[in-house]
C-alpha cells in the first residue's frame, strides 16, 4: 500500500522543468529550487535572459496564490546598485509579484514587475503549456 501511495504522489507532482508557461515575451521555465525559493528562467522585455526568484514557492504545487518575488537580468540596466543571485549579477533587476490563477498545478499566472526599487509598473500574462 505504501509503495502505491508513494508512486501516486510522485506521478501527481510535476518535474520542475516540465512546468513551462508561454507569454508574449517568451517561455517561463521552472528551473530549480534553492533555499525554499522556486527559480524560473525567462527572456525579459528587452530580450535579455533573466531569472525570477520566488521565495516560499519551492515544492508548492497545490497551494499557490500571490507571491512576492524578485528578478535579475543579464542585460544592461540602470539600477544604481548591483544585485547578485547565485552566479548571476548586474544592475538590471527589480521587484515582482506573481499571481497564479488557481491554487493547484497546472495553472497560468500574471506577473507584475518593476525596475530596481520602483513600483510594479508592467505586467506579463503566462499561460501553462
Amino acid at each position: 500500500m505504501f509503495r502505491a501511495l508513494t508512486l501516486a504522489a510522485l506521478l501527481a507532482t510535476p518535474a520542475l522543468a516540465d512546468e513551462v508557461w508561454d507569454s508574449d515575451i517568451g517561455a517561463f521555465v521552472y528551473e530549480a529550487e534553492t533555499d525554499g525559493a522556486a527559480v524560473f528562467s525567462f527572456r525579459n522585455f528587452d530580450g535579455y535572459q533573466a531569472t525570477l526568484v520566488i521565495p516560499g514557492l519551492a515544492g508548492n504545487f497545490d497551494n499557490r496564490g500571490v507571491h512576492e518575488a524578485f528578478w535579475i537580468g543579464k542585460g544592461p540596466g540602470y539600477c544604481l546598485g548591483s544585485m547578485s543571485y547565485n552566479a548571476q549579477s548586474g544592475n538590471q533587476w527589480g521587484r515582482a509579484l506573481l499571481q497564479f490563477d488557481k491554487p493547484n498545478y497546472p495553472t497560468s499566472f500574471t506577473l507584475l514587475m518593476g525596475d530596481c526599487f520602483d513600483p510594479l509598473s508592467y505586467s506579463v500574462r503566462a499561460i501553462i503549456r
